[in-house]
């Protein structure tokens, strides 16, 4: 069996996989209390105890070197300061194999972008889908993950990170379709929209 990380899976662990999230719930989960008792977020705790889902942050992440077959990341690398996401990705290329297989799906700026330019959204909507400014959180949706975003990209800028960094075979791919048939199915339909998609080789 392939060994595969899901980072930062959210609701959306997969069989088979090393399921890692950030969120504090996945900390919480791990206290002797039946599911009712953590409310609207009962659902979000049966999973993570039923895919047995890791906390962990891009900062505090490790592997051992060469250890990793791929590694899938979903809406989560532009949450990141840029210089800790090119942190984070050169030491996703030492965990994996020669060989190895990194799949990002991120939301695509370009495709925000031309929808404003184009008149399909206006300015206020624009600026609530791209995350790059919020007028203001609740303390709860801080302490639960609802950040915004540190950092955007399009296809072309991230594909030229990827290989500033060192990966090999840098392409565009579309949704459900990936050099690994486990890597495809990690894909969440109802992001494939608003989504690009990226793969690179160790």
């Amino acid at each position: 069996m392939l060994r595969i990380v899901n980072f930062a899976c959210g609701a959306q662990p997969a069989p088979g996989c090393i399921n890692i999230d950030g969120s504090p719930t996945v900390l919480l989960a791990r206290l002797p209390l039946p599911c009712r008792a953590y409310g609207p977020r009962a659902d979000f705790v049966r999973t993570i105890r039923a895919y047995r889902v890791e906390f962990g942050s891009a900062k505090r992440l490790s592997f051992p070197e060469q250890s990793l077959d791929a590694f899938y990341s979903c809406h989560t690398l532009e949450h990141l300061p840029r210089a800790e996401c090119q942190d984070l990705l050169r030491r996703i290329r030492v965990w994996l194999k020669p060989a190895g297989v990194l799949r990002l799906v991120m939301p695509d700026l370009r495709r925000m972008a031309a929808a404003y330019v184009g008149g399909q959204t206006n300015a206020d909507r624009f600026v609530e889908e791209t995350f790059l400014a919020l007028d203001s959180r609740k303390w709860w949706q801080i302490f639960f993950g609802h950040a915004y975003h540190r950092w955007m990209y399009d296809a072309l800028s991230l594909s030229e990170l990827l290989r500033t960094v060192g990966y090999q075979k840098v392409r565009e791919c579309s949704f459900n379709e990936s050099r690994l048939p486990e890597l495809k199915a990690l894909d969440i339909p109802a992001v494939a929209m608003q989504s690009f998609y990226i793969e690179g080789e160790k």
